[in-house]
């Protein structure tokens, strides 16, 4: 163990616990890394197995612990962003709880959700411990909502819905927040984009336990990473290599919590400055969300879309209501009370019902998918109380891809009306 990293009375402490553990009392060049496995043990074993070999061949000592995590189901059901946010929190105080435990060198996380792996590193960040990522990688498995829309369009009936999920192919889903992180080197190049189990991904994990082994040796912490450098190199890559701005948003906590200033509007400036043309992302203003907002562009893009605005408090409501098929063609799906909160699910289910091009969504959310024109990341938030939370069922939304406009017909003086009215029914902050 590094005993660098600790102070005067925590190494003779840990001496003291290794000599009577029965290890050497002087472990300098011996690191101590655990391995944070949040994912289904069946799913990550090859890989854990796979990591642990690759820091016991770098000549390290391996902790091996399971936290509870997100998973897909639960990304689904409960939608709430306090629901994703709290649970964001619980995985930082894991993180830091076996950090200072086991007073480890260096850590590595193991999973595919991204939710809980930001606040597994925001843990990490806070104990200024060296980390390296694992993703499971790409796996061929169905997505709920969009069969759920199958069904609801016709197109399947329940009792083929086992068949299809165990014999058809199913979309290849990972998020655009862990090719940031092999940006960042704290992932393995390719290992977010490699499918699960295949000899390359334990290859690449076995890659990443090496390199847990060098972190921790060269003691990499993350406030070595997460510079401000780093945050400007990264915006470029996410634009260039069309990744989108969700995995950003998600980013901008650990840079925060780093001392890097991550202004919002930042993203907005270098899409403007970097006139590339494999820059899919657009930033859009207007009376709709006084502020501002983000689309991602599909190589086709819609140059514009008007509807009326159907609104829904949180993402469980918005589902309900499609699938239900109380939503009609040309209408905007608007998602309020979503910051931080991936809605990808909602797209999926729009394009199993074959409706992507004739509904439109806008939220304060964020989303990893680019079927449908959909405008993200909105600020003020739902939590300002501004134009974009006081949009009403009925309004007529128009956005213009083209012009970098999304604008409401309601006057400016009648949100402020609505504004004073929620004011009185909706708490300051509210999901």
């Amino acid at each position: 163990m590094n005993l660098n990293t600790y102070t005067p009375s925590a190494k003779v402490l840990k001496k003291l616990a290794n000599y009577a553990s029965g290890q050497p009392v002087t472990t300098k060049d011996v690191p101590h890394i655990a391995v944070i496995v949040a994912a289904e043990v069946i799913d990550s074993k090859k890989i854990v197995e796979a990591v642990v070999s690759g820091i016991k061949n770098a000549g390290g000592i391996v902790f091996v612990h399971y936290v509870s995590f997100m998973g897909y189901a639960n990304r689904i059901n409960p939608m709430t962003a306090k629901f994703a946010d709290s649970f964001r929190t619980i995985s930082m105080s894991n993180a830091q709880a076996i950090i200072k435990t086991n007073m480890v060198d260096g850590v590595v996380i193991v999973t595919d959700c991204d939710v809980t792996c930001a606040g597994l590193l925001d843990g990490a960040s806070a104990a200024n411990c060296p980390v390296m990522v694992m993703p499971l990688g790409t796996c061929a498995y169905s997505n709920f909502l969009e069969v759920a829309g199958n069904v609801t369009a016709g197109r399947l009936i329940s009792t083929e819905v086992d068949d299809m999920i165990k014999n058809l192919p199913m979309l290849k889903y990972q998020t655009s927040f862990f090719r940031l992180l092999e940006n960042l080197g704290i992932c393995v190049a390719t290992a977010s984009t490699t499918p699960r189990e295949s000899g390359a991904q334990i290859i690449n994990a076995t890659e990443t336990g090496k390199q847990a082994v060098s972190v921790a040796n060269d003691i990499k912490t993350p406030r070595k990473v997460f510079t401000k450098s780093a945050w400007e190199s990264v915006v470029d890559f996410a634009l260039v290599k069309n990744t989108g701005v969700a995995g950003l948003h998600m980013l901008m906590k650990l840079f925060n919590a780093n001392d890097v200033k991550t202004p919002y509007d930042f993203i907005g400036e270098r899409i403007g400055k970097l006139a590339n043309p494999n820059v899919k992302v657009a930033r859009v203003t207007g009376t709709a969300i006084g502020g501002g907002g983000y689309v991602r562009l599909k190589d086709k893009p819609v140059s514009g879309f008007s509807g009326k605005a159907w609104v829904y408090q949180n993402l469980e409501d918005a589902d309900n209501a499609l699938l239900g098929g109380n939503i009609p063609k040309h209408s905007v799906i608007v998602v309020q009370n979503c910051v931080g909160m991936n809605i990808s699910s909602l797209v999926y289910a729009l394009r199993g019902m074959g409706l992507e091009n004739d509904i439109a969504i806008a939220t304060d959310g964020i989303c990893d998918a680019d079927d449908v024109l959909m405008v993200t990341m909105i600020t003020p938030n739902s939590f300002a109380n501004e134009e974009f939370a006081n949009i009403q069922t009925g309004d007529t939304l128009d956005i213009d891809v083209a012009k970098g406009r999304f604008n409401s017909n309601v006057l400016a003086k009648d949100v402020k009306n609505r504004a004073k009215r929620n004011a009185v029914t909706k708490p300051k902050m509210y999901f």
